[in-house]
Parts: structure tokens; C-alpha cells; sequence
């Protein structure tokens, strides 16, 4: 078991990730939140999270559908992780906020997701002809590598 433990700046929400295999997706999205909010995604499973502390000190935002729904500590502002609008099974992590990031970008290359072309936001049928564990993104993963 890997268990990898994260929090907001503040710490008032702690989280820890448990993987039965190490981390090996980093992505980023180049959507409008996530390049505001510079969102470094890692997907887990919902049993994968658990929320140590502040589960429901979070506050809440969402946009445009209002499928996605993006909290953030409201002391002092960090996403730590959200869930996803194409699979309510899965939450995106926001990478950035795990304690250990220096190893996680030395051990994997950072994929690009084509969040601003997201077919959701043009036809929601179009969600369910993307692979299942990116129906979250674009629908698309690139090798691309942005970082190594």
C-alpha cells in the first residue's frame, strides 16, 4: 500500500491518499480554472481519498454545467482536490498540495489534457464515447510531455 498525505497551505484540510500501486498520472489541464488555479491533477478512485480534516470546513465552487465541484479551504484559498464532472466515481487531486511533490515529478512526466476543448461543455452526449478513466478531461491524453 502507498499512502501519500497532502493538505491545503493553511492545514486546515489534511488528506491522504491510499494506492494499492505508487502514483504514475500527473496531467495538466488547460482549462480555465485549473491554468488560474494551477491545478496539477492526479485522479483517484473515491475510496482512494481520504479526508483527514476539514471536510466540511470546505467551501464550494462551481461554474458553467455545475456538474464539476471545486472546494477550496476557505482560510486560505488552496483546491486540494475536486470532483470530477465526466466521473462522480473519481476525484481529482490537486498534486501540488501533496507533501511530497519533488518525488512525484521525478518519478513521472507530466501529461496535457485539452481542457479548454472539453466535449462536455459542448454536448454532454459526447461524454460517454471517451475512455473511462479520462471522461474527467478532454478525452485525450497527449504525449505531449511538458515537464520530465
Amino acid at each position: 500500500m502507498h499512502i501519500y498525505k497532502g493538505s491545503c497551505h493553511c492545514g486546515l484540510v489534511q488528506f491522504e491518499i491510499h494506492k494499492q500501486e505508487p502514483i504514475d498520472t500527473l496531467m495538466e489541464c488547460n482549462c480555465s480554472i485549473c491554468t488560474k488555479k494551477g491545478i496539477l491533477h492526479t485522479p483517484v478512485e473515491n475510496d482512494e481519498l481520504v479526508i483527514v480534516s476539514g471536510k466540511n470546513d470546505q467551501s464550494l465552487y462551481q461554474f458553467g454545467t455545475k456538474v464539476a465541484r471545486y472546494t477550496f479551504c476557505p482560510r486560505c484559498g488552496c483546491s486540494a482536490f475536486h470532483r470530477s464532472r465526466g466521473n462522480q466515481y473519481r476525484y481529482s487531486v490537486n498534486a501540488r498540495c501533496l507533501d511530497d511533490l519533488d518525488a512525484l515529478l521525478q518519478d513521472n512526466k507530466i501529461w496535457f489534457l485539452n481542457g479548454r476543448d472539453h466535449p462536455f461543455d459542448r454536448n454532454s452526449k459526447q461524454i460517454e464515447t471517451l475512455p473511462i478513466p479520462y471522461r474527467a478531461h478532454s478525452g485525450e491524453i497527449t504525449e505531449d510531455v511538458i515537464k520530465e
